[in-house]
């Protein structure tokens, strides 16, 4: 008997390739927003360390007018930066949602194709069970038709006698 061979293979192998390809979005995605949390992090912490730098030049009576002017537009300069990124890293969650849909549904296109293809399989084992089932039971009808008949030719053999 031939081996099961499933026609759509091919679609599997497609379905794969695109699921793969989702999965390889989604973690460039996770990349980018994981480099924009910690760009977040370093800007508040240099904004942080700014206003200690302001607070110590003020205690030591070292704080002029430009060097206040210059620290002031340093921290707007952060403060514009975390906002922009964090606006950046809002749509980045989006498009994370979005691209986590795209996984979620490659992995369900392919999940189907393997069922279909196991549901395939398993009714041509059923079919192969069952023509071998046939042919078994008709081998066993014909060994008993002759042995039958042979009964029949050694009793029809001992009556002549």
């Amino acid at each position: 008997m031939p081996a099961f061979k499933f026609r759509l293979e091919f679609l599997i192998s497609l379905r794969k390739r695109k699921e793969e390809e989702a999965a390889a979005i989604l973690a460039k995605r996770l990349n980018s927003i994981a480099q924009l949390e910690k760009r977040i992090d370093e800007d508040h912490q240099a904004l942080n360390h700014a206003a200690e730098e302001i607070s110590e030049l003020g205690a030591k009576g070292r704080l002029t007018g430009p060097l206040l002017l210059l620290f002031s537009n340093y921290q707007e300069k952060l403060r514009k930066d975390i906002k922009k990124s964090l606006e950046l890293l809002a749509l980045s969650r989006r498009e994370e949602a979005k691209e986590r849909l795209a996984l979620k549904k490659a992995v369900i296109d392919r999940q189907i194709m393997e069922k279909i293809k196991d549901k395939n399989k398993q009714a041509w084992i059923e079919e192969d069970f069952r023509k071998e089932q046939a042919n078994l039971e008709e081998l066993a009808s014909l060994a008993r038709a002759r042995c039958g008949a042979n009964n029949d030719a050694t009793s029809n053999d001992s009556e002549k006698y």
